[in-house]
């Protein structure tokens, strides 16, 4: 009977996990117009040019060369964009080459730049001109540069919104890191994003109810913590339960926001209110 019962609880937990984790790499599906990518060569290859995709690179003394190579016509799409922090540093240009050819050069003026904010990653940019063509099957070049050193620009590909779970995991990922070595911001500015403020309550959701599950079985399988001890440390188990929740979701929202800190301060939130829970009664 035990073992029916035990069974029956791990089916349901592994349901609520596999909702919780669908729900999480689906949250950001509507909130995010392109694919993230940090560069960290100076040839990058761009597969589904299609695809709308955001490169966030560092210029020092050789430029960026983006490659796409098509054997189909393709609605290509290409803006250049800046930090904010960069002020009046917006020295940056894009060359556009079929088959070696000059095609575009964006090589945007002071009175060029538009300022912009993206809500979903709550940072500011200045927005450079774009280029929009159908292209002809071919080889294509994107070449990024700039005559000063250290700067830093993303160059957006593509206008078809397309991300599924991994892609959305990895954008919850890397947006604090964009947040501190990009933007120099504070990851935790995140929160005040649908996407990170979403992110940690599903998150903590998750861990509350696994740390229900596994009460339940522990329960069930005979192992019991004895009240009179539960009570008599009660207190300091809530108290330290609080604790750690707020510290360990501080650290991870200062830090990485790494998915299993959050979800280990949540499970510290749930013994503290299952502690307060047991004081009352």
């Amino acid at each position: 009977m035990k073992l029916r019962k035990l069974d029956t609880i791990i089916k349901k937990l592994r349901v609520i996990i596999l909702f919780f984790f669908l729900s999480l790499i689906s949250w950001p599906l509507a909130a995010l117009a392109h694919q993230p990518r940090i560069v960290e060569t100076e040839k990058i290859n761009i597969t589904k040019p299609e695809v709308s995709k955001a490169y966030y690179g560092k210029l020092s003394e050789k430029p960026h060369t983006y490659t796409i190579s098509t054997s189909s016509a393709i609605d290509l799409y290409v803006n250049v964009l800046v930090p904010f922090i960069e002020g009046p540093r917006k020295n940056v240009v894009v060359k556009i080459f079929k088959d070696g050819q000059p095609l575009e050069s964006l090589n945007p003026g002071e009175n060029d730049w538009k300022k912009f904010f993206e809500p979903f990653g709550q940072s500011m940019y200045w927005q450079g001109p774009e280029f929009k063509i159908r292209a002809e099957a071919g080889k294509y070049k994107i070449i990024v540069q700039s005559r000063e050193k250290n700067i830093r620009y993303v160059l957006a590909t593509g206008e078809i919104e397309a991300f599924d779970g991994i892609e959305s995991l990895n954008a919850i990922l890397l947006i604090p890191k964009l947040k501190k070595n990009f933007f120099e911001e504070p990851p935790i500015s995140f929160i005040f994003s649908p996407l990170g403020w979403g992110y940690i309550l599903l998150l903590q959701i998750l861990a509350i109810l696994v740390g229900w599950i596994i009460s339940k079985v522990l329960k069930i399988s005979g192992i019991k913590v004895q009240k009179e001890y539960f009570q008599k440390f009660s207190r300091s188990i809530m108290v330290w339960g609080l604790v750690f929740w707020i510290g360990l979701l501080v650290w991870a929202v200062r830090t990485s926001w790494h998915p299993v800190l959050i979800l280990i301060s949540g499970l510290a939130l749930f013994l503290a209110i299952i502690s307060w829970r047991e004081r009352k009664t």
